[in-house]
């Protein structure tokens, strides 16, 4: 966790970073009255919209697919199993993941060693950054766990424009996270 207060980081942060992200959060998140607005006009919203999908494409063939998957038993493969893939094409180790993602290597430890052991969304976010994934591996790495970067949150639109814009910076991204009000990424 940080340590400085709130008006110090605003010094560590530049105002050029914070209009980028004040635009880019213009763009990219969808406020609850504007959806109900739209839905009031009678546009129709799938659930399912992450960041970083195209909002214009059409869910239905991907919701019949896994509905066939799991009619047949065709399951994909747990979070663990693609994280540790994960990690191997990314030419890391686990011990360099943790430690850059700033994690406790216990939490590494059920991941590998407990079955059912799901992490929280903030420390698969800072496993992405550290494995510094881009925005499908960082989709299906929380799919896997049973989240995803929504449209509809500030935080996962903020943490959204730092893997658009391949900026991988941990401290950076929970500076950022922290001047907005929100929880950091990691331990």
């Amino acid at each position: 966790m940080l340590s400085v207060n709130k008006g110090e980081i605003c010094l560590l942060i530049s105002e050029q970073l914070l209009e980028q992200i004040e635009n880019y959060l213009d763009v990219h998140y969808i406020s609850p009255e504007w959806l109900a607005q739209k839905k009031n006009e009678g546009a129709h919203f799938s659930l399912s919209m992450r960041l970083g999908d195209d909002p214009e494409k059409d869910t239905v063939v991907r919701t019949i697919i896994n509905h066939i998957k799991e009619k047949f038993g065709i399951l994909d493969s747990p979070f663990a199993e693609y994280l540790w893939r994960l990690i191997d094409r990314k030419g890391m180790t686990d011990v360099e993941t943790y430690k850059k993602a700033h994690l406790d290597r216990r939490i590494f430890s059920k991941i590998r060693n407990e079955k059912n052991y799901m992490p929280s969304k903030r420390t698969i976010l800072a496993i992405a950054i550290a494995l510094e994934c881009d925005f499908k591996e960082t989709n299906t790495l929380l799919h896997r766990a049973g989240y995803h970067l929504s449209s509809s949150s500030k935080e996962d639109v903020i943490v959204g424009y730092f893997i658009e814009n391949k900026i991988y910076d941990l401290f950076l991204i929970n500076e950022v996270l922290y001047h907005f009000g929100f929880k950091t990424l990691g331990d």
